[in-house]
């Protein structure tokens, strides 16, 4: 859910607009993408999305933050409840990446360390076990101070960070052995409240990190994914149902990037082809009503390469050559309402105009304004995307 400082843009949300996750300063969702008008004076590196909230960094390495701040996550130095347009983080140093759980938030500054802020009833903050409450403010991870840094990611209650020498470190919730530390000498998978380093890939030189709904997964200088949590598909004949430290993906090779969702995942290679693998609801796998697609292995995409990719539970999108593409669940079957009964907006997170769900990707066409004007074509292109619960957003060059 993090994009590192490459290019710089405008913001553009859509999808589900509960508790004001899109910046577009009501709670109403949107199915098509709409830049964010109360950053259009900025240029940003960067943007994540979270269950509920959304970040962005500007290039001048302020934070902005959005959504639901029912656990602090928006890093204001309050809890109201949640905000509807943008507001810049109290982050005392400048940011160049943020990771946005799914209430939490990890910020990783220009001097490679780690500040956090939200929900810290796991650990998922990493400040140990003295601080177990909400911090509403940002507190810097003193266990990774001396450590070089150089990029974070969250997942839904744990969260993942890479050293400059390839170190990855993983804190938060165990549940389902998705730290990848094994289990404790009373055989459980328990939870750190300080960032510990995943031992079993000593030597492996880490050099991307990944973390989902409660997966986790990496790639090393040699291209080798790894994934790690509850099992996304399992062998026949197999009784496990989760792997607790991390293992090869069979059959990739040369992988330079790695996305999870809710139960799926997709492996990016080299030469900008993207294997899907898990469960196919809704069509995330991405292979269209192909039947033989089981997701029991890393199948690849067809016709397609991108340049990056994003998963969020069931939906997903990609960038390739300045296009957006996405595809899953479009919020066809209701919205976040099976996990939060009391809310029922809309879905859309796709940016294709409706709430049906697509099972392969597809080119996203519209963008509007800030007064709602679509935007020609020819005008904007997509450079990086994130995907949450049920909205997406994406950074974009005007």
């Amino acid at each position: 859910m993090v994009q590192a400082r490459q290019f710089s843009g405008k913001i553009a949300c859509w999808g589900n607009g509960d508790q004001g996750r899109l910046g577009l300063g009501t709670a109403g969702g949107s199915a098509v993408p709409c830049l964010v008008g109360a950053l259009m004076d900025a240029c940003f590196a960067g943007v994540s999305c979270g269950g509920a909230h959304t970040a962005a960094v500007a290039e001048d390495g302020s934070a902005y933050l959005w959504g639901l701040n029912d656990r602090g996550q928006l890093a204001q130095g309050d809890e109201t409840p949640f905000l509807q347009v943008p507001r810049e983080a109290l982050v005392p140093e400048a940011i160049v990446q943020v990771a946005c759980g799914s209430r939490h938030t990890l910020f990783l500054s220009d001097s490679h360390c780690v500040w956090a802020a939200g929900d810290n009833r796991r650990g998922q903050l990493g400040l140990g076990k003295q601080l177990s409450g909400n911090q509403a403010l940002p507190r810097r991870v003193q266990a990774l101070v001396g450590t070089k840094i150089t990029s974070i990611t969250a997942g839904a209650e744990h969260s993942m960070a890479v050293s400059d020498s390839g170190e990855l470190f993983t804190w938060g919730n165990g549940t389902r052995g998705c730290l990848g530390h094994g289990v404790s000498a009373a055989g459980y998978h328990e939870d750190e409240h300080a960032p510990r380093l995943v031992r079993s890939l000593a030597g492996r030189h880490i050099t991307f990190a990944a973390a989902g709904l409660a997966n986790s997964g990496c790639i090393d200088q040699n291209g080798t994914a790894y994934l790690w949590g509850p099992l996304l598909r399992q062998s026949l004949g197999s009784t496990a149902s989760e792997v607790d430290r991390p293992e090869p993906v069979q059959g990739v090779q040369h992988a330079v990037q790695l996305a999870i969702g809710g139960c799926h995942a997709l492996i990016q290679k080299h030469n900008g082809a993207v294997a899907s693998y898990g469960a196919n609801e809704y069509g995330v796998l991405g292979h269209g009503s192909d039947p033989t697609s089981k997701g029991m292995y890393p199948v690849d995409i067809k016709d397609i390469r991108f340049e990056q990719v994003a998963c969020g539970w069931r939906h997903n999108a990609g960038v390739e050559n300045g296009r957006l593409w996405a595809w899953g669940w479009g919020g066809s079957v209701g919205s976040d309402s099976a996990v939060f009964p009391q809310h029922t907006s809309s879905g859309g997170q796709l940016g294709l105009g409706n709430e049906f769900d697509y099972w392969k990707p597809t080119a996203v066409q519209d963008l509007v304004d800030e007064e709602q004007k679509s935007l020609p074509a020819s005008s904007w292109g997509a450079m990086s995307v994130s995907c949450g619960l049920n909205h997406t957003a994406a950074l974009i060059k005007l």
